[in-house]
């Protein structure tokens, strides 16, 4: 049977999930800078006291949430990696198409996630009193990533022809780049991934080789 001590701890948790779920809204529609802690409590149904009782700041929050935002997505790449990666009715290509297409379906890659993820980069950018916060934390989130990748390519057989960590930087250009082109381009929320079908496998082929 929970205990109080366990019963309380599973308020906290869940109240501070729903004040992220919350500003993840709010910094979307109002940005980093516009967004106010009162704001973020009427989303999330809670008083200032319960924010506080979470967050030092605003800035603590929105660092909370990034990295949350950041373990979420990379935990779903590697769940997508997961599936049975190798199939000899597919080419590489194929493969790969198929791996995105699982991760695509599990991640809510809308223009939600996009202005959020905009907004972390503008803030750090902004705010140089914690820009270096921000740098160890994208650092961090390459070099996770780079460990995926590095799994990805050995499990298809491949190698690359260029440093990982360069071709990570260039894999998350182009994911950006393709989300940017598709919010652009149409005011539908969902993103439409048809770009990145398309350029993802032929710049996997074009920067790796098989062993």
């Amino acid at each position: 049977m929970p205990t109080t001590e366990m019963k309380s701890t599973r308020r906290r948790e869940a109240t501070r999930e729903r004040l992220l779920d919350a500003a993840r809204d709010v910094l979307a529609e109002s940005g980093i800078q516009g967004a106010t802690v009162e704001e973020i409590c009427e989303r999330a149904g809670f008083t200032r006291g319960a924010f506080y009782s979470n967050f030092e700041s605003k800035d603590d929050l929105v660092l909370d949430l990034f990295r949350r935002e950041k373990d979420l997505m990379l935990g779903r790449v590697q769940a997508a990696l997961d599936i049975e990666l190798l199939s000899p009715a597919e080419t590489d290509a194929e493969t790969i198409v198929r791996v995105l297409d699982q991760f695509l379906g599990s991640q809510p890659t809308d223009r939600t996630w996009f202005l959020v993820h905009q907004e972390f980069v503008i803030h750090g950018v902004r705010q140089r009193e914690i820009a270096d916060v921000y740098q160890e934390l994208w650092t961090q989130t390459r070099a996770e990533f780079a460990t995926i990748i590095t799994g990805a390519v050995e499990a298809l057989q491949r190698k690359l022809a260029l440093p990982v960590e360069q071709m990570t930087l260039i894999l998350m250009g182009v994911f950006d780049e393709a989300m940017r082109n598709a919010f652009l381009s149409t005011s539908a929320d969902a993103f439409d991934a048809t770009e990145l079908r398309e350029m993802l496998p032929a710049l996997l082929m074009a920067v790796s080789e098989p062993l």
